[in-house]
């Protein structure tokens, strides 16, 4: 009951809001003015109220700026008075309007959020209504007098835009008048590129022909000044320059020969006069500079330098030109060069051997003996009377450092009176072959050589054996008298080393030329070696043989022999260091062997065993001494060797010392450490033994170490030998209390070994 009432009370408050709301539409709305009449209007009563006040600024434009705006905007509808279009629209829309559609639009009003307020807050829907419309007419009043305000904006916009409008038109019309012209000047431009297209043509045709013409001319047309200066002129760069210029026409001529063209036939005789002007002319020129080299004092090497290599152009033109002349030049130069080396190694190699130091001879061999070296009359070589010239290397090794040493100067060395073994003087005449050898043969090279490389390298070959081939016989010859009557092993050895340093260095340099040189050289220094080295074999054997000099050994010292060996194996090891040259240890090992042979010969004169072995120590010790100062790796094999020899016979005399004052003690530990089959000592033999060393240690020390110092001076030697024989003494004592001790002997009190220590310490300083 109370919702059908609540719901009656609202659809007839809705009703009446509708009804308000129509009727309050309904009402005629003020129109905003559109002319001078609507804005010189006054309500009737003549009262100036806030709504009804005309819409004029205070400064208001006149009737005329009005009539002009609206004549400005009479086209644009959409700058109609607003107040109008909404009065027509209410108007138009309240007569349409039916009951049925005001719900409807009760209805959205609500749905408006304003409208739903206003209601919610119970706000009378006509009061709503106007006051709505008075803002509206409010805003509307502000909207003309803004509008109003701005006329003369609108109208100086008007006339910009028309300003505007007028530029625009002629820019369009400068703009058809430029793209009109542009059209013109696109066709000239597409004329001109088919133009230029066409001379491009002609221009890359003309210089094609302007090439193949210019070649032709240049290879046919001689200048006046050019062969002016061929037939009269000097040579010099200019001449130079202009023959070589001449030489490329006559190939460009002899390529084209078989072409008909006229001017090929014209030129050809003036070519062929300037060919053999010009080959006239160059052999004149290089003979006359070969002959130069004749003159004495010419540096050889500074003429080919600055005058043939730098000329070599006008040779390489003769060569392909005039063949006659080319070899005579060449001939010229060979007669020259070769007269030039020959003379100037001649004169060399004889001042040379006027320095060379008297030559070792039969005498010279390690099996002469001393009394043989001296002369007719019994005086002795002054030149080589100290043996180790000929057995020692000493700093004859120096002559092998290729880099250290300068060539002998002849007239230096005389002035200061300087004498040279003959492996300086052989290594001095080598080294200068070389050099000049080798410079001569780049020059050749060089100079001579022509485009066919097969060709060239013949000719090459064949001048340098020309010019050399006396030169090389000069220093073969120098060798060969040195070695022909030279019985120093040493030296030649010297020689052979030298001469394959010096084979080294030619291929170092590429310069194969004096390959058969060097070669011949070694031929000649091998045989001559083994030759002389057989000759100190049967020096030594020959020596072994003679029963004078085995007789006459008495002495137990080092023999001279000895020291020879010693310094001669040495020095031979010691230049085979880095060859290893089996020919060489051979020699070594056949001279060994001998020198073993004899000194065990000469060993057997002694009666004596002690004295037998003293005498071999003495000169295995010197060996040993010897192998030792040379400091070099290649004797390593012979110093072992020699020291085991060394250590046998050490060990013999050790026995041979204690055998007279110990020598029952030591057949008694001997008997002991062999087998058990032989016999042992008996008790009374052991206590005797103890009891004749306990009287007589002391004495024997004594007389032992007396003895050491007899047989050997040498201090290290002796040393060595005495710390042998006492230590070997320790041993076989300390032995003998071992046995005794396993035999249990009573009523024998020996010597303690400490006690025999301490007093072989005070022998140990003896020497």
């Amino acid at each position: 009951m109370d919702a059908a009432g609540s719901t009656n009370n609202t659809n007839l408050i809705t009703n009446r809001n509708n009804e308000e709301l129509r009727k309050s539409i309904d009402k005629d709305l003020p129109s905003v003015p559109s002319s001078d009449e609507d804005l010189n209007y006054k309500p009737e009563n003549g009262a100036d109220s806030d709504d009804d006040k005309p819409l004029r600024p205070a400064d208001g434009p006149s009737t005329t700026t009005l009539k002009e705006l609206d004549w400005l905007l009479e086209e644009d509808s959409s700058n109609k008075d607003i107040a109008s279009i909404d009065n027509d629209f209410l108007d138009n829309d309240f007569d349409q309007i039916t009951f049925d559609e005001v719900d409807d639009r009760i209805s959205a009003f609500q749905e408006d959020e304003f409208v739903r307020q206003a209601l919610e807050n119970g706000m009378d829907l006509r009061e709503y209504a106007l006051q709505i419309e008075q803002e509206r007419e409010a805003v509307q009043r502000d909207l003309e007098n803004d509008y109003v305000q701005q006329i003369r904006s609108f109208v100086d916009l008007h006339s910009e835009i028309q300003g505007c409008d007028e530029v625009l038109g002629r820019m369009e019309e400068l703009l058809s008048v430029f793209q009109s012209d542009l059209g013109n000047i696109s066709g000239e431009i597409k004329n001109l590129q088919e133009r230029s297209s066409r001379m491009s043509v002609k221009l890359r045709n003309r210089k094609g022909v302007e090439t193949k013409l210019g070649k032709a001319l240049q290879g046919m047309v001689i200048p006046p000044y050019s062969i002016k200066k061929i037939t009269e002129g000097d040579v010099d760069e200019v001449w130079l320059q202009y023959l070589l210029a001449i030489n490329r026409q006559m190939r460009f001529v002899k390529a084209n020969q078989n072409k008909p063209i006229k001017a090929l036939r014209n030129v050809g005789p003036e070519l062929e006069k300037l060919r053999l002007k010009a080959a006239a002319t160059i052999r004149d020129f290089f003979i006359e500079r070969i002959n130069a080299l004749l003159v004495p004092n010419t540096n050889v090497q500074i003429m080919q330098q600055s005058v043939f290599l730098k000329y070599k152009e006008l040779h390489q033109f003769v060569i392909e030109r005039h063949h006659d002349a080319a070899t005579e030049i060449r001939q010229s130069y060979v007669n020259a060069l070769k007269w030039y080396f020959h003379n100037h190694f001649e004169r060399y190699s004889k001042g040379l051997s006027k320095l060379q130091t008297i030559t070792a001879d039969k005498t010279d061999l390690i099996g002469v003996e001393e009394h043989g070296r001296k002369g007719l009359f019994g005086s002795t070589k002054v030149a080589l009377k100290d043996k180790t010239n000929v057995f020692a290397l000493g700093d004859r090794i120096d002559a092998l450092k290729m880099q250290e040493q300068g060539v002998i100067l002849v007239h230096v060395a005389e002035d200061k009176d300087q004498k040279f073994q003959f492996e300086q003087l052989f290594r001095s005449f080598n080294l200068t072959l070389i050099d000049n050898a080798s410079s001569e043969y780049l020059f050749i090279y060089e100079f001579f050589s022509s485009r066919d490389t097969k060709k060239s390298a013949d000719t090459v070959k064949s001048v340098f054996q020309q010019i050399f081939d006396p030169t090389e016989k000069v220093g073969q010859m120098f060798t060969k008298a040195y070695i022909e009557n030279s019985y120093d092993a040493v030296g030649i050895l010297l020689c052979i080393r030298i001469n394959t340093q010096l084979a080294l260095e030619l291929q170092r340099r590429r310069v194969p030329a004096l390959e058969g040189y060097t070669n011949s050289t070694n031929m000649t220094l091998w045989p001559r070696f083994q030759h002389v080295m057989s000759l100190h074999v049967e020096s030594l054997k020959r020596m072994a043989a003679t029963k004078s000099v085995i007789s006459a050994v008495k002495d137990i010292h080092p023999h001279y022999i000895t020291r020879r060996y010693a310094e001669f194996a040495a020095s031979l090891l010691v230049l085979n260091e880095g060859y290893d040259d089996a020919i060489l240890i051979n020699s070594v090992q056949r001279l060994r062997n001998e020198f073993e042979g004899l000194l065990a010969r000469m060993s057997n004169e002694f009666s004596e065993p002690t004295r037998r072995i003293a005498f071999l120590i003495n000169n295995y010790d010197v060996i040993v001494s010897v192998f030792q100062e040379a400091h070099n790796r290649a004797l390593e094999s012979e110093l072992e060797h020699v020291r085991q020899l060394l250590s046998i016979h050490t060990g013999a005399f050790v026995d041979e010392q204690l055998k007279p004052y110990f020598g029952s003690m030591v057949d008694c530990v001997k008997r002991s450490d062999q087998s058990k089959s032989m016999a042992q000592p008996e008790k009374g033999e052991l206590q005797r033994i103890s009891h004749e060393f306990a009287q007589t240690w002391r004495q024997s020390l004594t007389s032992i170490n007396a003895s050491v110092i007899q047989y050997f001076s040498n201090f290290k030697n002796g040393t060595t030998v005495l710390h042998a024989v006492l230590g070997q003494l320790i041993v076989y004592y300390t032995k003998f209390l071992d046995i005794l001790e396993q035999r249990n002997i009573g009523g024998v009190q020996p010597v303690g070994v400490q006690t025999v220590m301490v007093e072989i310490k005070k022998f140990r300083s003896t020497f």
